[in-house]
């Protein structure tokens, strides 16, 4: 059996990377038995090597807390927020569909480009990068939607970062350039 620690990432608090890998493929498992959509949202946070290079890795570290926090705050009960490693977090969102999830992505970003976070005299703030995959339709394995919702995600931070895209609206925007 994992001990609490191995299911923790120890710097945030959330979910480790084994841990939410684990959980995830148990989700799809429950998705495809029963016939429901399961939506995946990968959020980068835009610039952060800007933020350690300017106030230290200290302080990269406290917003690291400080975004794990708000992202657990922010999600229903049944969803999870994970640590996907680096300043990458996950959050899966069972029974949700992707319509459902880019609204919710869309609070999330603004509920967190209003956080202001305290360190020393500073008041740090960030802005996000999402992308959204989901099952069925953007893949039927763990390994596929994550890198569904990481195309998606490089995607939006192209975009201009700040920004929210979904698999399928980055689909819908490549087929409209090989026209």
């Amino acid at each position: 059996m994992k001990s609490t620690g191995d299911l923790l990432d120890p710097l945030t608090g959330a979910l480790a990377r084994t841990a939410w890998q684990d959980r995830l493929t148990k989700e799809i498992k429950r998705a495809r038995r029963n016939k429901k959509p399961l939506t995946l949202a990968l959020v980068d946070l835009d610039h952060f090597k800007k933020v350690n290079d300017t106030y230290g890795h200290e302080a990269g570290d406290h917003v690291l807390k400080a975004i794990a926090e708000s992202l657990s705050e922010e999600t229903r009960r049944g969803d999870f927020a994970c640590r996907y490693g680096g300043e990458e977090f996950v959050i899966v969102m069972p029974n949700m569909n992707k319509k459902v999830a880019y609204e919710r992505a869309e609070k999330l970003r603004n509920t967190l480009n209003s956080l202001y976070i305290p360190y020393g005299i500073y008041s740090l703030t960030t802005t996000i990068s999402v992308g959204i995959a989901s099952y069925p339709a953007n893949g039927q394995t763990r390994e596929a939607i994550l890198r569904a919702a990481d195309k998606a995600m490089y995607a939006a931070k192209e975009a201009g970062r700040d920004h929210i895209l979904s698999y399928d609206q980055l689909q819908v925007s490549e087929e409209t350039l090989e026209d």
